[in-house]
């Protein structure tokens, strides 16, 4: 219990996206200040390829993830960015209904299945920086796995081929946000992963970031670092809580399904809009009242 009074911003907004309403042991990898870390990176961006969709089983893309980079994505292309989302054929639809949800303009690269389409995009975007959101990131074994452990390599395209071997002096700076360790970035911490338990050592990504951002729900990291931007700069960069509803509602008429529950349904990760809707408010009001630190 923390006394009212004593909370530092950067402490209520660690607080907020420490939340762990599917037990997945977050507390174990995440890092507090992350979000803020995140933001103060991607605060100067000029160009930005923001890699998003997580297909779950055959079908199934889930809602987690596509709401969360179109957030982000917006809120860098009002501080100045070139945004462009990067993602499968199976979640293009849903990053697509994200984005028009917010009324922003998709403009979404849709990555080859068979993958080996890494140096041609890097060339022809030279992205200053590099952002991945719910996004599968290879194991040691070169596999991809669902937090159930299932093979989805299949099913994703090897987007992570971007964060790959980026190495030399104009590299982009990377940032990745997750919630299960077997997303892109979460190579960051898979010693701690590895220690969790056996499904977490099995299914943990090797990929690593320059930061990562873990959350409950990796939407919630998104929006995490959307809100350190909004006070790092002064605007009202988040979306609201109805805006929230509205995108998940869009994705799953574009065919999302929820990650967790495999149902296409309007929620995140097994809780419903309203749970969501709370974080949201949380953040924003983290957001304005300078709660969070002047850092």
């Amino acid at each position: 219990m923390i006394a009212s009074g004593t909370v530092r911003g950067g402490d209520l907004l660690d607080q907020i996206l420490a939340l762990d309403p599917g037990a997945r042991g977050i507390r174990a990898f995440a890092r507090p200040g992350a979000a803020a870390a995140a933001a103060r990176a991607l605060r100067g961006a000029r160009r930005v390829l923001l890699a998003t969709g997580f297909t779950v089983a055959p079908g199934m893309p889930e809602t987690d993830g596509p709401p969360g980079a179109a957030v982000l994505g917006r809120a860098l292309r009002r501080l100045g960015a070139r945004v462009r989302w990067v993602t499968d054929r199976a979640s293009a639809p849903l990053v697509e209904a994200a984005l028009d949800a917010l009324g922003e303009r998709p403009d979404v690269v849709v990555y080859p299945e068979g993958g080996g389409g890494a140096a041609a995009l890097l060339a022809a975007e030279r992205p200053t920086h590099l952002v991945a959101i719910e996004r599968p990131g290879r194991t040691r074994a070169g596999d991809y796995l669902s937090a159930r452990g299932e093979s989805v390599a299949a099913l994703n395209a090897p987007v992570d081929e971007l964060f790959v071997g980026n190495t030399g002096r104009r590299r982009p700076v990377t940032v990745g946000i997750g919630d299960g360790g077997n997303e892109i970035g979460m190579g960051n911490v898979r010693a701690r992963l590895v220690r969790l338990n056996r499904l977490h050592a099995r299914i943990a990504s090797v990929v690593r970031v320059d930061h990562l951002v873990v959350a409950g729900v990796s939407n919630w990291g998104g929006y995490g670092v959307v809100a350190a931007l909004a006070r790092l700069t002064g605007q009202d960069l988040l979306h609201t809580a109805a805006l929230d509803r509205r995108m998940v509602e869009a994705c799953v008429a574009a065919g999302a399904h929820d990650g967790v529950t495999r149902r296409r349904e309007p929620t995140v990760d097994a809780l419903p809009l309203g749970a969501h809707a709370a974080v949201v408010e949380l953040l924003r009001l983290a957001a304005r009242s300078g709660m969070m630190g002047g850092r």
